[in-house]
């Protein structure tokens, strides 16, 4: 259990397999499943725009955009390979080079090397003081059917 649950979290302790650019997530696989199931929508929301009398179908075009961004991203996890989110992270590399786990771990626990903004930084110190607090498989039980975002 120990393996999978290394291999779902980042050593910053977000749930790698929860993000949108996850090869394997959940965010992928129905963006993937959505794509398909619209098939050639885009002919049919210049119909529907003014067959139903309603602009937003104008905005179809930006969401499909989206919606193929969300299904193309393809990462590994922080445990394989740098984020292709947050390039600037500095706790992949420092958990390397510390031979730790997770942030909490190191003796310099919170630190400024994360290069994380201030949302992400606190969000961080939070995660790692939960994952101190109440253990690793429990808070993996405790967050494994939660959004990330």
């Amino acid at each position: 259990m120990r393996e999978d649950i290394l291999k779902a979290l980042g050593p910053c302790g977000l749930n790698c397999e929860k993000c949108f650019a996850h090869e394997n997530g959940e965010i992928r696989k129905y963006s993937l499943k959505l794509i398909e199931k619209l098939g050639n929508f885009d002919f049919y929301a210049k119909r529907f725009e003014s067959l139903l009398d309603n602009p937003i179908f104008k905005k179809y075009p930006d969401f499909k955009i989206m919606l193929e961004y969300l299904a193309s991203e393809n990462c590994k996890g922080c445990r394989k390979e740098n984020c292709k989110l947050f390039k600037d992270c500095g706790v992949r590399n420092c958990h390397q080079q510390r031979k730790i786990d997770f942030c909490f771990q190191c003796n310099d626990f919170p630190c400024k090397n994360t290069n994380f903004d201030s949302a992400l930084d606190k969000r961080w110190i939070k995660l790692n003081n939960r994952i101190r607090e109440i253990g690793l498989e429990k808070y993996y039980a405790e967050t494994k059917d939660k959004p990330r975002y």
